[in-house]
């Protein structure tokens, strides 16, 4: 009977950090590094940020384009719209964003190695 009650309980997932599945990745930077790694996204805007590094800096950034987006919603309807369907495209050499529909290059930004 105890077997039958364990087999309907649900199994917990076992964490395992992404720097323990390097193998995980392998196929996606080699797509980066050729320049063919690609995301369909919805393009909400883009913000400065005063670090490059956490999850958190990412976090607050999208927290700061959402409040902005409900702010302003009321006053330009540019700005209250729906957001962009869109591409993101990652190389070694920057960021791009691609509208899905226009093809119309939204944001593109280069990422200059360190020193």
């Amino acid at each position: 009977m105890n077997k039958l009650r364990q087999s309907f309980r649900r199994k917990k997932d076992i964490y395992v950090p992404e720097s323990s599945r390097p193998h995980q990745w392998q196929t996606d930077e080699e797509a980066v590094r050729s320049g063919k790694c690609s995301f369909a996204v919805k393009y909400l805007g883009h913000v400065e940020v005063e670090e490059s590094r956490g999850m958190h800096i990412c976090e607050d950034a999208v927290k700061r384009l959402k409040t902005d987006r409900k702010f302003f919603k009321g006053f330009f309807a540019k700005v209250g719209k729906k957001a962009t369907r869109a591409v993101l495209w990652v190389s070694a050499d920057g960021l791009r964003v691609v509208d899905d529909k226009t093809k119309v290059v939204l944001f593109d930004k280069q990422i200059f190695p360190l020193q």
